[in-house]
């Protein structure tokens, strides 16, 4: 029995060298990266405060998406910088805040302790990390008039990092 154990802390220390130490080629998009230039999905899901979010009817607007969960530190911390561009930016850019896979009481005592203003859906079976490619949270996606993500970042933004896309998303 010990020689089995030992031989399978073995292969999984050779697998995390060859992880870390050989990368995949440079040229595979890893994470939300990879869905910049593609359609934002055409999802529903149900909104916090009653009804839905649906990403069909946001066509026509500037939209920043955010994936998020309130148990994780990042997502936390992202927050009250979310709060400030929804409102800095507002009638120009509408914030959205995806929560992944936490129940609604959850979710709305968080909102309700941190006086989010902006919208917030929630996706319990988390359908959007699967199609966006998430390996994390938060991740954001800036996405178009048209619908197409323009720029994707995964974990956390500051205000200042997350103002410039947003700019540079209106600007187009």
């Amino acid at each position: 029995m010990r020689r089995w154990i030992i031989g399978g802390l073995v292969a999984a220390a050779i697998v995390i060298f060859v992880a870390a130490f050989f990368p995949t080629s440079g040229n595979q998009a890893a994470g939300p990266a990879q869905a910049v230039g593609a359609k934002m999905p055409d999802v529903v899901f149900p909104s916090l405060t009653g009804g839905t979010v649906d990403f069909t009817s946001l066509r026509g607007h500037r939209v920043l998406v955010n994936v998020w969960a309130t148990w994780c530190g990042p997502c936390r911390r992202e927050m009250p910088a979310l709060q400030r561009l929804a409102r800095v930016d507002s009638g120009h850019l509408d914030v959205i805040a995806i929560d992944q896979g936490e129940g609604s009481a959850t979710v709305k005592a968080f909102a309700s302790r941190f006086s989010i203003a902006f919208p917030i859906a929630l996706d319990q079976s988390q359908r959007l990390g699967t199609v966006l490619h998430l390996i994390g949270l938060p991740s954001s996606f800036f996405v178009d008039k048209n619908g197409v993500i323009r720029e994707a970042v995964d974990g956390e933004m500051d205000y200042a990092t997350m103002s410039q896309k947003a700019q540079s998303l209106l600007a187009m």
